[in-house]
């Protein structure tokens, strides 16, 4: 197995696991509560969306043509932006943001980050993908 697929693999297994984790927050205070903050649900539900997107894109790494070192820094790439934008959400609901478009706290640019950082990773799997087939 190459390592762009491992690194992929890894990275959507612990997105799970963390959307999990945040999942047990949620339901905590949905015990007490008829709404969740924003942020909360995010860092929930991001998560379990990330994971099985990384692990399906672990599978679209045997269709490209790059090179290894190529496509380990792609996945690479695509396991730290959902690292990040975990961290952002997670940030904005422990400091109780409402708008984090409105407030600009951390969680805002670190989500700022990780749209170039996945962006680029996902531009280069898939001109590999693309050109494997």
């Amino acid at each position: 197995m190459e390592a762009a697929a491992k690194i992929l693999i890894v990275g959507g297994v612990l997105n799970v696991a963390y959307g999990f984790l945040t999942g047990l927050f949620f339901a905590n205070v949905r015990m007490r509560s008829a709404e969740a903050p924003k942020y909360l649900v995010t860092a929930h539900v991001g998560p379990l969306m990330q994971g099985p997107m990384l692990l399906g894109l672990a599978l679209a790494v045997n269709l490209s043509t790059l090179p290894a070192g190529v496509e380990t820094f792609a996945a690479s790439l695509l396991v730290a932006g959902s690292a990040l934008v975990a961290a952002a959400d997670t940030l904005c609901w422990v400091q109780g943001v409402e708008d984090a478009f409105a407030e600009r706290p951390l969680g805002f640019y670190l989500a700022t980050i990780q749209v170039l950082v996945a962006s680029v990773g996902l531009l280069i799997l898939t001109v590999g993908v693309f050109r494997g087939l």
